[in-house]
C-alpha cells in the first residue's frame, strides 16, 4: 500500500498554555502571606498540643486524687473495724488485765470531792485511769518519762473524720497534736513568765498535766477563742463523737475542768465513750466523777522540779 502521499495525522493543539515557572520569583507580599499562612497552622498545632497535655494532666490528678481517698476510706476503714480498739479509750492506753490496782486511788480527796468512788480506779506506773480511761488533768498527771507519741488509733480516727467533713465542704486539719513533757515545760514556762502563774493556769497545763502528752489530743485548725463561732468549730461539736473525740472543755465546764472552753481541742475516747460522755452533757470529769484542781496534784508544791523559779502556790 503506497504511504507517501498520504498526510499526517493533525495534530492536538494544547488547550491550556504553559509557562516556564522555572525562574518565578514570588514577590514580597506573597512571601509574607505564605509566612503569615505557615505561622498560623504553627499557633493552631501549638494551642491544640497545650490542650491535650492540659486535659490529660487534669484526668490523671483526678485519677491521683480518686486513688488517694480510696486508700485513705480503705485505711480508715481497717483501723476502725476492730471492736476492741473502737471500745478501749485507745489501744496504747489502756492498762493491762493484770495490772495492779492501787488500793488507796479510791481513797483519794480528788475524787468526788473525798466520797468514796463508784468508778473503777487504777494507778499504773505513774498513770490514772479511771473506767479504763486514762485521765490526765490538773489532778491527775503523767510521768515525766511517759513519750508514746502521737496514737495511730486517733490520728486514724481524726484522717476520717477529716475526710468526712470535706464532703461536708469543711476544712479540718491538726494544728498541734502529740506534745512532749519537755516541750510543755517551755510552753507553760513562756506562759507563766509572760503572764503569771494564775493566768498561765487558765490557758495551759502544767508539764505532766497536759493531754497533749497522751498522743490522745488535738487542736483542731485554730486556736483563737473566735474559732468557735466558724462552721468548722459548729461541725466539729455536732461531730466529732461519731469517731470517737469529745470536745475536752467545753462552754459552761470551766469550774469542773479547770480550763477555758476550748472548741478546738479534743480527746480520743473511742466512738462508744466519746458518745456516751457527748450525750450526757457531761464534760469528762463529771463523766468520770474526778476533780480537776492543782492543789489534789501529787506535785502541787513546787515548780522548782521543773527547772522554773515559780511557786504553783504564790
Amino acid at each position: 500500500m503506497d504511504t507517501k502521499n498520504e498526510k499526517p495525522a493533525h495534530e492536538l493543539e494544547p488547550i491550556i498554555e504553559y509557562e516556564d515557572c522555572t525562574d518565578y520569583v514570588p514577590s514580597a507580599e506573597q512571601t509574607a502571606y505564605e509566612e503569615e499562612i505557615i505561622r498560623r497552622m504553627k499557633e493552631r498545632r501549638r494551642l491544640a498540643e497545650r490542650r491535650r497535655v492540659q486535659r490529660n494532666r487534669t484526668i490523671a490528678v483526678i485519677l491521683l486524687l480518686a486513688i488517694i481517698l480510696l486508700i485513705v476510706r480503705g485505711c480508715s476503714k481497717n483501723s476502725g473495724g476492730d471492736p476492741a480498739e473502737d471500745s478501749s479509750s485507745a489501744v496504747e492506753s489502756k492498762p493491762s488485765a493484770n495490772a495492779e490496782v492501787n488500793a488507796k486511788a479510791s481513797e483519794n480527796p480528788a475524787v468526788n470531792n473525798g466520797e468514796q468512788s463508784e468508778h473503777d480506779i487504777k494507778q499504773i506506773n505513774g498513770m490514772t485511769f479511771v473506767d479504763d480511761i486514762l485521765i490526765v488533768n490538773k489532778t491527775y498527771s503523767l510521768p515525766a518519762d511517759y513519750d508514746p507519741g502521737t496514737s495511730s488509733v486517733a490520728q486514724n480516727a481524726f484522717d476520717k473524720m477529716a475526710a468526712d467533713a470535706l464532703n461536708d465542704g469543711i476544712y479540718l486539719y491538726v494544728n498541734s497534736g502529740y506534745r512532749s513533757y519537755q516541750e510543755q515545760v517551755q510552753l507553760y514556762t513562756m506562759y507563766a513568765s509572760e503572764r503569771g502563774i494564775e493566768e498561765a493556769d487558765r490557758v495551759s497545763s502544767r508539764p505532766g498535766h497536759s493531754e497533749h502528752q497522751t498522743g490522745l489530743t488535738f487542736d483542731v485548725n485554730s486556736t483563737e477563742f473566735s474559732f468557735a463561732d466558724t462552721e468548722e468549730a459548729k461541725w466539729l461539736a455536732e461531730h466529732c463523737c461519731e469517731y470517737g473525740f469529745i470536745i475536752r472543755f467545753p462552754e459552761g465546764k470551766e469550774d469542773k475542768t479547770g480550763y477555758e472552753y476550748e472548741p478546738w481541742h479534743i480527746r480520743y475516747l473511742g466512738e462508744e465513750q466519746a458518745k456516751a460522755v457527748t450525750e450526757s452533757g457531761l464534760c469528762l470529769e463529771e463523766y468520770l466523777g474526778v476533780t480537776s484542781d492543782y492543789k489534789y496534784a501529787d506535785d502541787a508544791d513546787t515548780f522548782a522540779d521543773y527547772g522554773c523559779e515559780y511557786d504553783y502556790n504564790q
